[in-house]
């Protein structure tokens, strides 16, 4: 995926938090991090696995929170699995958010 194809927090606002659409950015991101095509982001690893330092994460974390409207913290990133499973967490937590359930 080409830089310019990564939409920006605030465009991704615009569209619905699904899963698919929380991994897409999510690998998108990580890929522009590694400087490495998105089709080389596994997105079974876990963000230690992948070289992804504490100043990306934290820059990450900081996007996705500005995306998803919710305070989410650099640790909630490095406890999840790996980026599917991380994607699948972010989407069931912002559609469970305006109903006061959280994770």
């Amino acid at each position: 995926m080409d830089v310019q194809q990564i939409p920006s927090a605030q465009e991704a606002a615009r569209q619905p938090v699904t899963e698919e659409a929380v991994l897409e950015w999510l690998v998108a991101r990580v890929a522009l991090l590694l400087d490495v095509p998105a089709e080389q982001v596994p997105t079974d690893r876990h963000l230690d696995e992948l070289d992804i330092d504490s100043v990306d994460a934290v820059l990450l974390a900081g996007e996705l929170e500005a995306w998803l409207g919710q305070e989410l913290g650099q640790e909630m990133l490095r406890h999840r699995a790996g980026l599917a499973e991380l994607g699948a967490y972010l989407a069931r937590r912002y559609a469970l958010a305006p109903y006061g359930i959280g994770f």
